[in-house]
């Protein structure tokens, strides 16, 4: 028997509030409920989870006294069910009386006049309890890392607190080996899809849709790949045949970008599961890219040293330029994390470049819009690295840093990744 979505929703936001991500549990939780309402469950979960920090603010005010920690998923609840209020089409009765039923369903039916009383009290007083919100709460971020934003990006804080509030746009990226961008936006039309031009190659959708129902994308006229992330292969600007390394590839798409240009992509990954897809997305599009299943700081042990012509080092990092596609970033990331990441960055940058041959270039790539996962790091290898030198950007694609751009995600385009460009000395 299928589990009651709301309360499916209000489990797996509470299992996610306790430390588990997102990408772990949500498929077990989406196989509970009928597929009718899978679309549904996405939507109070995704939502949910891009708001919480304000929402949690709000239940801060809501409730006399805190929840016992073995309560928790009744915050959970509340949380869902104002998102539910404020931005989802159901009517205001039935949302109520659809967290209220869920206390049962929760095995705490003790808490339904708890929750009726919360959810009616935000109703008759939501100006008032927003305006009591804090800074960091208004903006719908931890406190950690708005106070690391303010003094970092202080300008663009509002575009980046913005941005992580709202779904991300669908973008895909043709593969002008198949398909021009014009006439690809054609055959959207004929189909009755709208789409706006991103980028050189991408097309943003008006209406996110099953990629089922996208002409060709079995044939490889297609794939989805947000407009910050096509950056990737045209700032390395791989000439054909060039050797180019990826050397933290899974999914694929920037790999697959790169072969689709003309290079011979060599593609590593650390994650067995990971690398399948990388494999899968290559074949789809029916290109040829070598994987290596490797972590990237071991791969001088499995390839020749100075054996590419070009890097691509896209390292794993805070997601925190990412955040509405990873909202589950807001709950479990940890100010702590990222000194962490940031040695693991510089562990990969510098594995990775005796793999480049002399007069090569790497690209070093973020999905993080913190200094110190980008410029801190890329500064640090060029004070150590002596066959290192940093080249400008071919083209300008975001906010110019000292030693890179960072692209500001913004509500209609692209996420929020750094890019940087190094060249290696020839002797």
């Amino acid at each position: 028997m299928a589990t009651p979505v709301r309360s499916a929703a209000a489990s797996l936001l509470d299992n996610v509030a306790q430390g588990s991500s997102l990408n772990h549990v949500y498929n077990r939780a989406e196989r509970q409920v009928a597929e009718s309402e899978q679309p549904f469950l996405r939507e109070l979960v995704y939502g949910s989870l891009r708001l919480w920090p304000l929402y949690k603010g709000v239940t801060r005010q809501l409730l006399e006294r805190p929840l016992k920690p073995k309560d928790s998923v009744l915050e959970a609840l509340l949380i869902m069910a104002m998102y539910e209020l404020d931005e989802c089409a159901t009517p205001d009765y039935a949302s109520v009386s659809g967290a209220v039923d869920c206390c049962e369903q929760l095995g705490r039916p003790w808490a339904s006049r708890l929750i009726n009383g919360c959810l009616r009290r935000y109703q008759r007083d939501k100006e008032t309890l927003m305006q009591a919100l804090g800074e960091s709460e208004r903006a719908a971020l931890p406190g950690w890392l708005h106070k690391l934003l303010s003094k970092a990006l202080p300008d663009q804080l509002s575009q980046l607190a913005d941005a992580s509030r709202h779904r991300p746009p669908f973008t895909l990226r043709v593969n002008p080996e198949r398909i021009s961008t014009d006439e690809y936006q054609a055959l959207l039309r004929e189909e009755g899809i709208e789409a706006r031009e991103a980028g050189t190659c991408g097309l943003t959708l008006v209406q996110p849709m099953p990629v089922s129902k996208l002409p060709h994308f079995q044939d490889g006229f297609v794939s989805v790949q947000d407009a910050s992330a096509q950056l990737a292969a045209l700032l390395l600007s791989p000439e054909p045949g060039m050797s180019v390394l990826d050397a933290c590839a899974a999914p694929g798409g920037k790999a697959c970008h790169l072969a689709e240009l003309g290079a011979q992509v060599t593609a590593s990954d650390v994650s067995e599961a990971r690398l399948i897809k990388v494999h899968e997305n290559a074949e789809r599009l029916d290109l040829a890219v070598t994987t290596v299943l490797s972590d990237g700081r071991n791969l001088q042990e499995v390839l020749a040293l100075a054996s590419f012509d070009a890097v691509l080092l896209d390292v794993p990092c805070s997601a925190t330029g990412v955040m509405r596609r990873n909202p589950d970033v807001k709950l479990i990331r940890r100010k702590s994390d990222i000194g962490q990441f940031a040695t693991l960055q510089s562990e990969l940058l510098q594995a990775v470049w005796p793999l480049l041959k002399p007069g090569g270039r790497l690209l070093y790539a973020t999905c993080s819009v913190l200094p110190q996962e980008n410029d801190a790091v890329v500064g640090a290898f060029l004070n150590t690295e002596d066959t290192a030198r940093l080249l400008p950007l071919p083209i300008e694609v975001g906010e110019t840093m000292t030693y890179g751009q960072q692209v500001i995600p913004s509500e209609l385009n692209g996420d929020g990744l750094y890019y940087s460009l190094l060249e290696k000395a020839i002797p």
